[in-house]
């Protein structure tokens, strides 16, 4: 019995695996954008990343669903994970919000202080078209909204 379920865990575990996706995402006039979706592991968490010059001051990583909360100064690292928009009003720090579904990945990012929660930047791809939209407000850096070109990628090494 000990040794089926020994095997029935390694075979979740190598799903679990084969589930990472790396997705690059291309713009003619905005740098690239890369989402690692549950790829890491993070506050003993599996967590879904954002990469590109847009994101700055936070970990740009959160759970499906979830929210993933930064330190307010130093590294920015990692600071909480909560399921809830609630469960961060008190928070001081940078926010990533992340939702994925057979259709659409989304990431937005923004900065929670006492006045309340600034949005910076939004990041929808649409998975059925394999086109994404960079969405930043005005009066950020590098304001406007930019289109990306999006394919699965895989590592090199």
């Amino acid at each position: 019995m000990r040794v089926q379920i020994a095997a029935i865990v390694t075979l979740c575990s190598i799903g679990a695996a084969e589930a990472k996706e790396i997705i690059r995402c291309t713009s003619k006039n905005a740098p690239e954008v890369v989402m690692s979706l549950d790829a890491q592991k993070m506050l003993k968490r599996t967590v879904s990343c954002i990469s590109g010059s847009f994101v700055s001051d936070m970990t740009p990583c959160a759970t499906n669903g979830g929210y993933g909360l930064s330190y307010p100064t130093g590294s920015a690292a990692l600071r909480e994970i909560v399921t809830r928009w609630q469960d961060y009003n008190d928070h001081h720090g940078g926010v990533v919000s992340h939702g994925v579904n057979p259709q659409t990945i989304v990431f937005s990012g923004s900065w929670m202080s006492d006045n309340g929660n600034k949005e910076l930047w939004t990041f929808i791809a649409n998975r059925l078209t394999g086109t994404a939209k960079l969405k930043i407000p005005k009066g950020e850096d590098g304001a406007g909204e930019y289109d990306y070109t999006c394919l699965r990628a895989s590592q090199k090494f």
